[in-house]
């Protein structure tokens, strides 16, 4: 089997883990900060361990020292995902699994539009097109919200999605930052942050079990096989088949637990996928030209 199909077959795989992430928050009965907590704390411990299992050949002080020895640009990565995972689990407590899931699509348009203010990257036709019919897909879908509760689990969609595009931008501007450290950082930031918020006591058997499958699912597994499939693949082909996470989340929670998304929903959520698609397709055929 090809490097490049063995790629896309992984990064696929991480696309259905992190689809599921709506879908515990449905099984879970804990409040959000402690739903928040574990699922940090958990996916925390995994995306470390896979850093170790990474880097065992280095020794065992050695290793340890370089585990918790965090520059300013992890830091500030880990910080910026930890405010992004916060909005993100607690936007599924307010509105639909498919609101998210499309909201979260855009993320592609909204680091354009950061990196164009912050890096001062050059304009580009096609990505503006593309982040005016994403605006309209947004209209279509904020005009269905038919509670405010919906409008606000949409708000911290869009924070989440702000939060995560502006760490892909924090990213390029700290090259060097490793991106696993930054992520087991985030989830003991995450943890930390929710414990004075969590509730530990009448947290069923079940929940725990459900909790602890979502980071090990949703955060370790997912995050786990994403970096063994970029190996084998192009970032703008991993960002596209990426994207399947998008329409599958939906599917998940309207065969599991019969959620409706509504017709304004899916028209809206269409559009927007729509255009972040032509917008990374676009690129990847001008870095084929390129290269």
């Amino acid at each position: 089997m090809p490097s490049p199909l063995i790629g896309v077959s992984l990064v696929f795989i991480a696309a259905l883990s992190w689809s599921t992430a709506g879908l515990f928050t449905r099984v879970v009965t804990t409040d959000i900060p402690t739903t928040l907590f574990w699922r940090s704390l958990i996916g925390g411990f995994c995306v470390l361990g896979i850093y170790l299992c990474m880097r065992r050949k280095r020794g065992g002080r050695a290793l340890k020292r370089e585990a918790i020895r965090l520059s300013r640009g992890e830091m500030v990565i880990g910080a910026l995902s930890t405010a992004g995972m916060i909005c993100f689990i607690s936007s599924f407590f307010h509105t639909t699994i498919a609101n998210v899931s499309f909201v979260y699509g855009s993320m592609p348009l909204v680091t354009f539009l950061l990196a164009l203010v912050a890096l001062k990257e050059r304009a580009d036709r096609v990505a503006l097109a593309s982040c005016v019919l994403c605006a309209v897909g947004v209209a279509v879908m904020i005009g269905g919200a038919q509670r405010l509760d919906d409008l606000l689990g949409i708000a911290l969609a869009f924070a989440m999605t702000f939060f995560m595009a502006s760490l892909t931008v924090a990213a390029k501007y700290f090259p060097g930052a490793d991106a696993i450290k930054a992520t087991y950082f985030s989830g003991f930031l995450g943890a930390l942050v929710m414990l004075p918020f969590s509730s530990f006591i009448g947290t069923s058997p079940p929940d725990y079990f459900w909790l602890s499958l979502y980071g090990l699912v949703n955060l370790g597994l997912g995050f786990g096989v994403y970096l063994l499939g970029v190996q084998h693949v192009t970032a703008t082909t991993a960002a596209l088949v990426g994207l399947s996470e998008i329409p599958i989340a939906p599917i998940w929670a309207w065969l599991l637990f019969a959620e409706n998304p509504g017709a304004n929903t899916v028209i809206g959520g269409a559009v927007m996928l729509a255009a972040t698609t032509c917008h990374l397709v676009v690129q990847h055929l001008r870095q084929r030209q390129g290269a």
